[in-house]
């Protein structure tokens, strides 16, 4: 299995999975940040992960519709706290799976919790933990090169990612919690 992760947009982006590395709450910047350097900070952590066709995973007017959608808390004076940035990083991971909707409420469930700032950790240990066990093979799948299915690993993947998200949708969005 592969562990490194190239930004096919921007080859110079390429990281390793095994090292990759989601800032957690301390790591987050202690004072407000104005919207161009957030999206300088979620480039630098993210891009690789996110890479999109014009080379950005987050524009203004994506922050600024998370905003109006009340997925992000609005900026005050034009700048946006720590839990803002800690929230923007959450919908730049989960917009890639989640409607805007569903990603609104999955963030809702996260706040609601006790502490925000140890479920914005946990999160981003379980990011990393599911790319380092995906990517390595070790998460069900195995890569067994059988002759009759060449595409196993891929078909097992595309399976995981479906399931996964149904088990998210129909336990957390769509129950009657």
């Amino acid at each position: 299995m592969t562990t490194d992760l190239i930004c096919v947009e921007n080859p110079e982006k390429e990281i390793k999975i095994d090292s990759f590395h989601m800032p957690r709450w301390t790591e987050l910047p202690s004072i407000d940040l104005y919207i161009d350097q957030i999206i300088s900070l979620i480039d630098k952590c993210l891009g690789p992960l996110l890479c999109h066709h014009d080379g950005f995973p987050l524009t203004k007017s994506m922050i600024n519709n998370y905003v109006k959608a009340k997925i992000v808390d609005a900026p005050v004076n034009k700048k946006y706290p720590r839990l803002s940035v800690a929230m923007i990083i959450v919908v730049c991971i989960l917009k890639n799976c989640y409607t805007t909707e569903e990603v609104g409420r999955l963030i809702q469930l996260g706040i609601r919790m006790d502490n925000p700032q140890q479920t914005y950790d946990r999160f981003c240990e379980s990011i990393e933990k599911a790319l380092r066990e995906v990517f390595s093979g070790e998460i069900i799948i195995r890569d067994e090169n059988l002759a009759e299915r060449p595409d196993k690993y891929l078909m097992d993947n595309f399976a995981l990612s479906f399931a996964s998200k149904f088990y998210v949708q129909k336990t957390f969005l769509h129950s009657s919690r």
